[in-house]
């Protein structure tokens, strides 16, 4: 009796971690939204059983489970033609799910008389357009949960949805990512000793090379100055480094053990990102923590991260479809930190404290722990406020409820998703470009926004071609080395 009742207690229980996010499962490290939901499981797998499961193609890999290094198991499911029909006995095995972004896994739940708590973890706005209206049918109240890495991503769902959202910032290894001697960091990777380096490190889909290079042009023109650089890291394969302008060095993909290393590098952590995927920003954080300050925009979830004595956030706007920022607040920004060497040692100290306060993985990790207990500990609802028939689907569009078919939806998702820039409205610091002055405007394009933004949606090869033509006109090489990364 003893021995049963401690079994018991010591049994973890299972969670099914699903979504589009997932790093692919061979081995390569993960990086963005895969990497948040790598170590996010791996650290709670010290108190759940985790398994990441993995939708396949490959009939001969179906059901497999296989073990990992970091502590939880990959699974293997049947890549979905349509809807999500998870079987019951998949169901049986877990306590709850973790879906992260906005992967349409819940709509098994249309197909099935078992109850499974559900956690929704959504990365960005743009993943919210088509997801709000079909989740917000299915989401049990006070049985699943939905958690966001910032404010900004909070509002914006509840413009759209009134629900309770939980608002969990992502964590920083910092033990990993910690200030180390910039001399050798620079010697390690072969960069210039001498040169002060604004450093960019993430996706190349949501950076802006033209205006990002315009600016550190500007800045050199400004100071009158020629020891300034731009250093660029990030794409998914290695290439060998690249100068693609005397004062402009693209580095490609990094490993991850040279990321703390290329941080140190720098002596500004340069985003000035404003990309329609970006919901919260890991790698500021990540350069906080190594003791950078930070240049970057006032946009989404760095609204939260960048406080005023870190570093500099440049206006953002909404115009003509697209997202402005006013260079000149990112130019001055980079002028203040190049001429005042003291005001980089502030902010450089005030950033590494403000990631160990705030943002430590432990702190991330225990908030989710205690709400999967809680969900899992609650049982299935007395009732449930979707019906298991196709055809009743309720979904609330502008306070009206409507009933739709789950495959209905799925053929026209332009009735019901959410308005792009309604969403998006919050992040942004000026509400109407038309009533500024002048040309410290400039708009952001990169491939992000122009994969997302709506503006595009008709014409997006084409756009992505002149894109194309026009980084080719400015910088040939880095054009060269981008289609081999």
């Amino acid at each position: 009796m003893y021995k049963t009742c401690l079994v018991e207690l010591l049994r973890k229980d299972f969670v099914a971690v699903m979504g589009w996010t997932l790093w692919d499962g061979r081995g390569k490290t993960p990086t963005g939204g895969a990497a948040v939901t790598f170590e996010l499981t791996r650290r709670l797998s010290k108190y759940f059983d985790c398994d990441m499961v993995f939708e396949t193609s490959n009939h001969s890999k179906v059901g497999t489970i296989e073990e990992t290094t970091a502590g939880f198991r990959r699974r293997f499911v049947l890549r979905p033609k349509g809807l999500w029909r998870l079987e019951e006995d998949f169901l049986r095995d877990y306590s709850l799910i973790h879906i992260w972004d906005a992967a349409p896994v819940f709509t098994y739940r249309a197909f099935t008389n078992t109850f499974i708590p559900h956690c929704y973890t959504l990365h960005s706005a743009a993943s919210m357009t088509d997801w709000i209206r079909i989740a917000s049918a299915f989401y049990v109240d006070e049985h699943d949960m939905i958690a966001l890495g910032s404010r900004c991503l909070a509002e914006a769902l509840n413009r759209f949805w009134r629900t309770p959202v939980n608002v969990i910032p992502y964590g920083v290894d910092t033990d990993f990512f910690k200030p180390l001697d910039k001399y050798a960091c620079r010697e390690s990777l072969s960069l210039p000793k001498e040169q002060f380096i604004l450093g960019y490190l993430g996706r190349i889909q949501k950076f802006d090379f033209v205006l990002a290079y315009e600016t550190i042009r500007e800045i050199k023109r400004l100071t009158g100055r020629n020891n300034i650089m731009l250093v660029v890291a990030g794409g998914n394969k290695k290439v060998k480094p690249v100068y693609v302008k005397d004062d402009f060095i693209y580095l490609g993909y990094l490993e991850k053990s040279k990321v703390p290393h290329f941080l140190n590098s720098c002596d500004v952590f340069f985003n000035p990102v404003a990309g329609a995927r970006e919901g919260f920003g890991l790698t500021n954080l990540e350069a906080m923590s190594c003791g950078l300050p930070i240049v970057t925009t006032a946009w989404n979830g760095y609204f939260d991260t960048v406080s005023s004595d870190v570093g500099f956030l440049a206006r953002t706007c909404w115009y003509d479809g697209d997202v402005w920022v006013n260079q000149m607040d990112i130019i001055s920004a980079c002028m203040e930190l190049f001429r005042n060497e003291r005001l980089r040692e502030l902010m450089s100290k005030n950033a590494r404290v403000r990631v160990e306060q705030n943002y430590r993985w432990d702190c991330c990790v225990e908030k989710y722990r205690l709400r999967f207990l809680d969900l899992i500990r609650k049982g299935p609802p007395k009732d449930l406020p979707y019906n298991k028939a196709l055809e009743k689907i309720i979904i609330k569009i502008n306070g009206k409820p409507y009933a739709f078919s789950l495959e209905k939806v799925f053929r026209s998702l332009e009735k019901i998703r959410v308005d792009f820039k309604g969403l998006h409205e919050g992040f942004i610091s000026d509400s109407n470009l038309g009533q500024m002055k002048g040309t410290d405007w400039k708009r952001f394009i990169c491939l992000d926004n122009i994969v997302n933004l709506p503006k595009y949606r008709f014409n997006i090869k084409r756009t992505l071609t002149e894109m194309e033509n026009q980084l080719y006109t400015y910088f040939p090489r880095l054009v060269k080395a981008l289609r081999e990364a």
